[in-house]
């Protein structure tokens, strides 16, 4: 299982939050998109099944990489929701909701951001795509998914069994390579935060790239 971050989208190149607006790749992320093609393409990469979040950065970046391929977007796949943040730089917001920035640049929740996404939900979200694209699939079938950073930290504290979710620098159309072993796969450890400690998962998964950025710092030359 393949995951990727979406290329750079206009919002992320002024600096603002996004959630679940639907902001276009800017021309940079379309660089990094075709970059993203050129490595796939290099490296023989053909997976049986694409899949992508509807938000245009990452439906678009999906469709740049992998041309000839057909995208089936998955609402799941979405960023989480920022609620008030979204469509505003850190400092329309410090200025707009002082109190509201101060409490969640002290907690770095979004449980204290109004209208925006419970992390409950949103990790219930990671639970369901993981788990489908473990279970729809069996243990030879490549598959690719492009999709948000927000999600793709949940998604792998997911994979990995923990209730800790860590905050990671993950670069535009960075990859993520776990291989997944569907007949050690048990959900219900995921959910408990036990799946990486239970001896009968041992083995299960194994992390192949960690985001994996190469493609973007090639010499042109």
């Amino acid at each position: 299982m393949v995951i990727v971050r979406h290329g750079q989208s206009v919002a992320n190149a002024e600096g603002r939050w996004q959630g679940q607006r639907d902001y276009e790749l800017s021309a940079e992320g379309r660089r990094q998109a075709e970059l993203l093609r050129d490595r796939f393409m290099e490296e023989k990469f053909d997976p049986h099944f694409v899949y992508a979040s509807p938000l245009k950065r990452a439906a678009g970046t999906a469709e740049i990489a992998l041309p000839a391929k057909r995208i089936i977007t998955i609402d799941d796949l979405k960023e989480g929701g920022a609620g008030i943040f979204e469509g505003r730089t850190m400092d329309e917001i410090r200025k707009d909701y002082p109190e509201v920035a101060l409490e969640f640049e002290r907690t770095r929740s979004f449980n204290s951001v109004p209208k925006a996404e419970s992390r409950f939900d949103f990790r219930k979200r990671a639970q369901t795509v993981v788990d489908f694209f473990v279970r729809a699939h069996n243990k030879d079938d490549e598959i690719v998914a492009f999709t948000h950073s927000g999600l793709m930290m949940f998604i792998i504290a997911v994979i990995m069994g923990t209730n800790r979710v860590w905050t990671l620098r993950i670069p535009n159309t960075s990859v993520f390579d776990f291989r997944i072993n569907p007949n050690a796969w048990n959900i219900k450890n995921s959910l408990s935060g036990s799946q990486g400690g239970s001896a009968q998962n041992i083995g299960g998964f194994e992390v192949r790239g960690f985001a994996d950025s190469r493609h973007l710092h090639r010499d042109p030359n």
